[in-house]
């Protein structure tokens, strides 16, 4: 059976060998892949929900919407092939489903031979490399000194030995110069607040509560102050020192288990807050707005309103903040139980904004880390979300307009994706925000600034999922093309990706 060609915009497809062919450029496709762009290029100008492109491509396979989704977003990303400007080869028809918009016709497998030879030149054979210059011995060059100097004169050699002199007091001078500098081992940075968790006295529930405060906490200082926050169970060390640092710990007393609270200035040499909050299930909610409140006052920020977006029910609360531990590890069966509990306080707040972005962002970092899609489908949440986007207000948290930013970003409308990127920006910068912008720019053909935005979550918080998640999250990133330090400091067995 002879499989057809086809001429798609400007790319020529042969389902035979599974490639595209454009220009210079040859793609070897998936099969799954190449076989959904053939149905669509059967099919152009036809709109197609999910579940009629399992029928037709899976042929009915077992598979979740997501992978449709992601088959779809692969397809668009090679297309675009990182043009600045690129043409729309598949689009997103709302409530419907997907449909390819480019012209497509077929040819014949002469016509495709004559395009793929023209096409794919072959490289240019590189002009022979000049012989090496010989480099003759220590005393042929003494001895032709030594003959020039005596048809020259003897004040030539004497001309030499002095410039020889000065070059030599020179060099003395300069290494006398910068041995004399000072050397600073490190300094304050006042703008970067570290928060440190220490282990407690309470049970292994109310630490993991704690844990999840102190990310909220964190959250919040991001939101609410110009600081950038970091983590220190997974933070750099260097030359760079914290100006600030925020201590909690759990500590049980006669009176029941609380949550310490420490904030130290180090620029001023001062504890400026240090406080207790009682913990338990039913004071959790209490002890994150009161621990909230008074750092950002503390901070200088007495007038933010912190926990706007927080479930109002306790139970909602409480399972969030256990989720938090149990998402931000890298165990995929911990990151399973925090799925759950994230299920479980949207049931009792199922249209809370904040929950659904969680909910949302979790499944796909989970996706992103090797994980299988489970509970409520990630398309589900994700529409659920968008529906809500018309009537939220500016002052949601980042959270959502991160999650806002990965569905569009998914879905291709990079244009979408950057106004809620914008919309995130504005109440602070986390790990997420700069991994999502270093997606974004490397699908707007925008290399340097996506190595640069990396980097910068990397920053923040130098752990390995950080690194997975800038390489996983989405699409396959090339971090050894892109920043090829952080490629390099986190090495393949290391990380044990590869």
């Amino acid at each position: 059976m002879v499989l057809p060609f086809y001429r798609i915009h400007d790319w020529v497809l042969r389902v035979d060998e599974n490639k595209l062919y454009r220009q210079d450029r040859e793609v070897s496709l998936e099969p799954r892949l190449a076989n959904l762009l053939r149905f669509l290029a059967d099919n152009p100008e036809t709109v197609f929900g999910r579940d009629e492109l399992i029928e037709s491509v899976w042929e009915g396979a077992v598979v979740t919407d997501q992978v449709v989704t992601q088959s779809i977003f692969e397809l668009r990303k090679i297309l675009k092939d990182g043009d600045a400007n690129p043409v729309d080869y598949i689009t997103t028809v709302p409530k419907r489903g997907y449909k390819l918009v480019a012209p497509v016709s077929e040819l014949d497998e002469a016509e495709v031979k004559a395009l793929t030879a023209q096409e794919v030149a072959p490289a240019e054979e590189a002009p022979p490399a000049p012989p090496p210059f010989p480099a003759g011995p220590l005393t042929r060059s003494l001895s032709l000194r030594v003959h020039q100097a005596n048809r020259g004169g003897r004040w030539r050699l004497l001309s030499f030995d002095l410039f020889v002199v000065l070059v030599l007091v020179a060099l003395v001078s300069t290494l006398t110069w910068q041995q004399s500098k000072p050397h600073v081992q490190s300094v304050l940075d006042p703008e970067l607040v570290v928060f440190r968790l220490h282990g407690g006295e309470g049970s292994e529930r109310e630490g993991r509560l704690a844990d999840g405060i102190t990310r909220a906490l964190m959250r919040e200082v991001t939101a609410a102050t110009p600081l950038r926050v970091q983590l220190d169970e997974a933070g750099l060390t260097g030359g760079i020192q914290p100006g600030r640092e925020v201590n909690i710990r759990v500590a049980r007393q006669s009176g029941g288990t609380y949550l310490d609270l420490e904030y130290r200035n180090h620029g001023a040499g001062r504890v400026m807050l240090s406080q207790q909050y009682q913990l338990g299930q039913q004071h959790v909610g209490a002890a994150l707005a009161a621990s909230s409140r008074d750092l950002l006052r503390a901070l200088g920020s007495e007038h933010s309103e912190p926990g706007q977006e927080w479930p109002s029910d306790e139970g909602a609360l409480v399972a969030m903040m256990e989720a938090y531990y149990y998402i931000n590890s890298n165990q995929l069966e911990s990151q399973r139980h925090g799925l759950g509990l994230l299920d479980r306080a949207l049931q009792d707040e199922p249209d809370n904004p904040l929950l659904l972005a969680e909910r949302y962002l979790a499944g796909m970092v989970n996706l992103a880390l090797g994980g299988k899609e489970e509970g409520t489908p990630l398309a589900e949440s994700g529409q659920r979300l968008r529906g809500q986007a018309e009537g939220l207000n500016h002052r949601v948290a980042s959270r959502v307009w991160e999650a806002l930013a990965l569905q569009a970003l998914l879905e291709g409308d990079l244009s979408q994706s950057r106004q809620d990127l914008a919309q995130a920006a504005q109440h602070g910068q986390s790990v997420l925000y700069h991994i999502l912008s270093g997606k974004l720019a490397e699908l707007e053909g925008h290399a340097e600034m996506a190595g640069d935005a990396y980097a910068e979550a990397f920053l923040m918080e130098a752990s390995e999922q950080t690194f997975r998640l800038c390489a996983h999250l989405g699409f396959d990133s090339h971090l050894e093309t892109l920043t090829p330090y952080l490629y390099h400091s986190m090495t393949p067995s290391e990380v044990k990706l590869f």
